[in-house]
């Protein structure tokens, strides 16, 4: 087929597809490898060369590479060592153990056991992050759990890239190579920082003073290609190569421009990358044979289970409690992208069989499907694991137990939970007005930093559970403060407070404005919308551009913050008397200008009847560029003049009529 012919073909499907894929929430990776399935060999065969194939592959895997490398920073990898290093590596060999394990016990040769445990090992960084990013869920405790626990596996595929081979025998070599593996390895380390050093930033340092976009660019992507090429030369992979590049690059001081020059293209290296993998998957010899789709649910299953135990193990032993370790499992569940690296080496050496290849194919495009769904369930299993068995949770990290019982019982306090930013100001308040507190954090290492004879008052756990409320003293408390990052798990807390303590008094926090009425509910007594106060203050500076006298803004915002807060707090029937949504998406600041001729021209502000006939209480006049807030109703509007008023677009329009020249029928 033409390739313009061809591609035309790949665009019209990935469109449609790609369209689908977004409407029922399935990750783009998987629209790819649908995509390809399509157009490749097995499918519509808009493309056949199974060179050409090959070749979209490499490069796109070695962009892809090139990318993930510029990303990565040794500083983020200090500041979360403990979660990369200890929970990483647990994850890691406990899932290259547990696959190995189940393939010999299927009949599996010891060697090709363990090579399928470093393929399924790995799970999908771009799959997780990205549910992870859209949930505003990064930042949270499972979000950095996650990020960290990828971030090793994401620097385990240099090793394995090296290790594999061995284990395949390709080439003739055989184990008592590794040494020389392990010097080829210190080697790059080497040539990395004497590059990155020393090499690199004073190249780049000349072409950025060249100001040219195009010349940074060309260099940026002559660096990754050489350096691929250099590593290849050294019996190493391209892909290997890339990342090392974007690595050298990254440790210099244009990490971000040049990250910028590249960002555009990665989604397009992630595609075509698998889109080639979606064109190898045989669909025609899988769905032909009913065994061939046992199979395939049989390994899924296997996958499935073995990853999420694995992944719960590693989030368990770093200490977190059972909803982090939970979504810390569900979400590793899935075979990640470089496994595809692994597999396809295994393939081209002939050490994997095409069937069992295809079927491999199969099954890892399942378990990318099924990553959202996954996600999705681990709360409900979490409060499913908290109801049945609330007492058997997670073994917490030393000194961070909250089965010990305070010095002293508190009674009238406060309850925090969470110790972020917020946190931590409401406890610095209480400490300053004397009001005892008690905080419940999730994070470890908050809690090691933060626990001391002087506030000793810090229980390690999830607010959500039941049992910890009881233990932090909420039928004594006063008032109880949710400030935890993680906005899934506040209606649960909301919900447990207020089952357990009918009087205790519960201040929420949320995100979002349409989230408040469901806390409100739940039993919250006062919600606080970080994005309600935002709209209050990018108001606020609003009305000062139009020069209202700040005591006239203060009236405004007051009367506004009145409407908010009814939708924020419960009045006397437990229902809200105005949405609060309704307040931001319908009233805006309108300026209304008096054209000659017009009714408005030469009426004072009463004859308009602002008040009685349109609702309009505040306004002002702006005259020869000056502003007066409330002016007297019987000022007498002139044209040119013109009347700011804070309302609907439906009242603005209405009015606008009287300032507006009627045309002459």
């Amino acid at each position: 087929m033409d390739f313009m012919l061809a591609l035309v073909g790949i665009g019209i499907l990935s469109i449609i597809l790609l369209y689908v894929g977004a409407k029922y929430q399935l990750p783009s990776i998987v629209s790819f490898l649908i995509i390809g399935m399509f157009a490749g060999p097995y499918g519509l065969a808009i493309i056949t060369d199974q060179s050409t194939i090959e070749t979209m592959g490499e490069i796109g895997i070695m962009l892809l590479l090139f990318t993930i490398g510029l990303e990565f920073s040794f500083e983020k990898l200090l500041k979360s060592w403990r979660i990369v290093i200890i929970g990483g590596l647990a994850q890691l060999c406990t899932t290259i153990v547990g696959i190995a394990f189940a393939a010999y016990i299927l009949g599996v040769p010891a060697q090709s056991a363990i090579v399928f445990g470093f393929i399924i090992s790995l799970s999908s960084t771009a799959i997780v992050m990205k549910i992870l990013q859209e949930r505003r869920e990064v930042d949270t405790l499972q979000g950095r759990t996650l990020f960290g626990i990828l971030l090793f596996q994401d620097l385990a595929i240099i090793p394995m890239l090296l290790i594999t081979p061995v284990f395949m025998g390709i080439g003739g070599t055989d184990l008592g190579d590794l040494p020389e593996q392990i010097t080829k390895v210190a080697m790059i380390l080497i040539l990395i920082i004497i590059l990155a050093k020393w090499v690199i930033p004073k190249m780049l340092y000349k072409v950025a003073s060249q100001k040219n976009r195009e010349l940074f660019f060309i260099t940026i992507a002559g660096i990754c290609v050489i350096v691929a090429w250099l590593t290849n030369q050294a019996g190493l992979s391209y892909t290997l190569g890339a990342f090392v590049a974007g690595l050298i690059i990254g440790e210099s001081d244009y990490n971000i421009d040049a990250l910028s020059h590249i960002i555009p293209f990665r989604d397009i290296f992630a595609a075509i990358f698998f889109l080639s993998i979606g064109m190898l998957l045989d669909t025609k010899t899988i769905f032909a044979d009913s065994s061939f789709i046992t199979l395939i649910l049989m390994i899924v299953i296997l996958i499935i289970g073995i990853k999420i135990l694995t992944g719960m193990f590693a989030s368990a032993i770093l200490g977190m409690p059972a909803r982090v370790s939970i979504m810390t499992g569900f979400a590793l569940c899935q075979v990640g992208e470089f496994s595809f690296v692994l597999a396809k080496t295994g393939l081209d050496a002939n050490f994997i069989p095409n069937r069992i290849y295809q079927i491999f194919l199969a099954a890892a495009i399942v378990t990318m499907a099924l990553t959202p769904f996954m996600m999705n369930a681990a709360p409900r299993v979490t409060e499913f694991w908290y109801r049945h068995a609330p007492r058997r949770v997670l073994p917490d990290p030393a000194g961070c137990s909250a089965g010990v019982t305070p010095e002293r019982s508190l009674t009238d306090h406060i309850i925090i939970a969470g110790y972020g930013i917020t946190g931590k100001s409401v406890a610095r308040a209480a400490e300053i007005t004397g009001i005892p507190y008690m905080v419940i954090e999730l994070n470890p290492d908050i809690i090691r930093r933060e626990k001391s004879s002087r506030r000793p008052f810090f229980l390690f756990g999830d607010a959500a559970q039941e049992e910890l409320l009881e233990h932090a003293g909420i039928r004594d408390a006063r008032a109880l403060v949710v400030v935890v990052s993680d906005q899934e798990v506040i209606p649960r807390i909301v919900h447990s407070a207020r089952q357990l303590a009918p009087e205790i008094y519960i201040i929420a926090r949320t995100t979002h404005i349409r989230h408040a009425q469901y806390l409100l509910d739940l039993g919250a007594d006062e919600v606080v919308s970080e994005e309600y106060e935002a709209a209050k203050e990018i108001f606020t500076r609003a009305l000062k551009k139009y020069r209202l006298p700040d005591s006239e803004i203060a009236k405004i915002v007051s009367k506004l913050q009145n409407w908010g807060y009814a939708k924020f707090i419960k009045n006397g029937n437990n229902t809200p008397t105005m949405g609060m949504d309704t307040v931001l998406l319908s009233l805006r600041i309108h300026m209304l200008t008096v054209e000659p001729g017009s009714f408005a021209d030469g009426k004072t502000i009463a004859d308009l009847e602002l008040k009685s006939r349109y609702g309009i209480s505040d306004f002002g006049v702006r005259r020869d560029n000056k502003t007066t807030a409330q002016p007297d109703v019987s000022t007498c509007l002139i044209a040119g003049d013109a009347l700011i008023i804070f309302a609907t677009d439906q009242t603005a329009k209405d009015l606008g009529h009287c300032f507006s020249k009627q045309e002459e029928a």
